[in-house]
């Protein structure tokens, strides 16, 4: 009788599957400018707001799905959105930051409405009572829900996987710019541990090989709209 052999485990499917688009989003003319310190402080912004931007219309697009299926898989997804809106706060003085809304989209998670109260800590999404009201993931032309959770968990594990990369991005900010919040790439201080639990989470829910390749095309996606967000930060001023 032949051996059977035992389907790759998720996470390391998605990793050899994304390879290469991982390794292209690292070398985006942004990081790469603000790792070798050529970025002065109007570049490094024009950097958080453009990823400001791309995480505020994520979590919007992606409420509904953060506010159930992922609590219940045993995840709690932080705010990307509302580390951001924090840090430009400090950075612009401000007590808030206020950011433009994305037209055609519900609030970003984290939203509040009292924008002349301070940001508050950023809290998993889920959170607020007020996320019912949020709509969820639309329905893909197929119609098959379970292969869009399995899309947007490919797309959670683009983003969870950035924190272990901001571990080394957050050391080299304090170095450029001292004395500044950095909570957004800093959330990533205590990724490895977290990292491992996730990736477990990953296995279970990525149970059959439709919704390991639906994952695998959505981390794909989500790396190809980093890598438009990392773009030269000039093209964001």
């Amino acid at each position: 009788m032949d051996d059977i052999v035992a389907p790759r485990p998720a996470h390391l499917l998605l990793r050899e599957e994304t390879r290469e688009a991982h390794e292209d989003t690292e070398a985006s003319g942004g990081i790469r400018r603000l790792m070798d310190g050529e970025l002065d402080v109007a570049g490094y912004e024009a950097l958080l707001r453009a990823q400001l931007a791309l995480f505020e219309e994520w979590e919007a697009d992606r409420a509904g799905w953060l506010a159930a299926d992922v609590p219940r898989a045993g995840w709690s997804y932080v705010s990307r959105a509302s580390l951001l809106r924090g840090d430009l706060a400090v950075a612009s003085g401000a007590r808030s930051y206020t950011s433009r809304p994305v037209e055609g989209h519900a609030p970003p998670v984290g939203a509040s409405p009292a924008r002349d109260a301070p940001a508050p800590a950023p809290a998993p999404v889920g959170a607020s009572p007020a996320r019912d009201a949020l709509v969820s993931v639309g329905a893909s032309p197929s119609g098959d829900s379970t292969h869009d959770s399995a899309t947007c968990w490919g797309e959670l594990y683009v983003i969870e996987g950035s924190a272990l990369g901001g571990r080394l991005i957050v050391r080299r900010l304090r170095e450029l710019y001292p004395g500044r919040d950095h909570r957004f790439y800093a959330i990533g201080e205590e990724a490895p541990s977290a990292w491992r639990r996730f990736q477990h989470i990953l296995d279970t829910q990525l149970h059959d090989d439709a919704s390991r390749r639906a994952a695998v095309d959505g981390a794909r996606r989500m790396f190809a709209r980093f890598r438009q967000t990392l773009m030269e930060p000039a093209a964001h001023v």
